[in-house]
C-alpha cells in the first residue's frame, strides 16, 4: 500500500506529490545543515547562522552576513552548490505539480462537456456529417492538449503515404508494397 502511495503503478514512476515533498525535505535538510555548520564554523548565534543559510540557499544573500573563516568558505563552496541545485528541484517539481493539476483539471471539464453540433464538425475529419469512434477519440485528446493537429496532420500524411490503395485502410498488401520499396 505504501508503495503504491509513492509509485505511480500506471506511470511506473514516483508521484509527484512525493517528489514535492522530498526535494521540500531536502531544502529544510541543507538549511539545517548550514544553520548548524555556520553556528560552529563561523560563531554566529543560532537566529543569524538560520538567517545567513535560508539567504543563502534561496540566492536572496543580502550581504549583511557572510562566511568569513576559510573553514566556513570552503564549507560554502560545496554546500551552497547542493543547497541551491536541491531549491531549483523543488521549484521544478512544484511547477510540474501545478500543471499536472491543471491538465488533469482540463481532461476532467473536456470529459464531462457535452458534444455539440460545432463539436461534431470540429471532430468530423473526413467531412462525412458523422464521427467515428476514432475521430471521437482524436478530437478529445486536441481538446484536452494532448495532441496538436500539425501532430495529427503528420500522422495522416504517414497513413496516406502507407495506404497505396487509397481505400482509408492499412492492409498487408500495403506494407508489403512499402517493404518491397525499402
Amino acid at each position: 500500500m505504501v508503495r503504491a502511495y509513492v509509485i505511480d503503478p500506471a506511470k511506473g514512476r514516483m508521484r509527484i506529490r512525493m517528489k514535492v515533498g522530498l526535494a521540500l525535505a531536502v531544502v529544510v535538510g541543507c538549511i539545517a545543515i548550514g544553520t548548524v555548520t555556520v553556528h560552529l564554523l563561523e560563531d554566529m548565534s543560532w537566529v543569524d547562522s538560520f538567517y545567513l543559510s535560508v539567504t543563502s540557499v534561496t540566492t536572496v544573500g543580502y550581504g549583511d552576513y557572510a562566511f568569513t573563516t576559510l573553514t566556513g568558505r570552503c564549507f560554502a563552496i560545496i554546500w551552497l552548490l547542493v543547497s541551491t541545485l536541491a531549491v531549483a528541484r523543488a521549484f521544478l517539481y512544484l511547477t510540474e505539480l501545478r500543471i499536472d493539476k491543471r491538465n488533469r483539471r482540463i481532461a476532467k471539464w473536456v470529459l464531462q462537456k457535452k458534444m455539440t453540433l460545432g463539436d461534431l464538425v470540429a471532430a468530423d475529419l473526413d467531412h462525412d456529417g458523422s464521427i467515428s469512434k476514432s475521430e471521437y477519440i482524436i478530437y478529445k485528446l486536441r481538446e484536452m492538449g494532448k495532441i496538436a493537429e500539425k501532430d495529427i496532420m503528420q500522422i495522416c500524411t504517414q497513413f496516406d503515404t502507407l495506404d497505396n490503395t487509397n481505400c482509408g485502410r492499412l492492409t498487408i498488401a500495403d506494407l508489403m508494397e512499402e517493404s518491397d520499396a525499402d
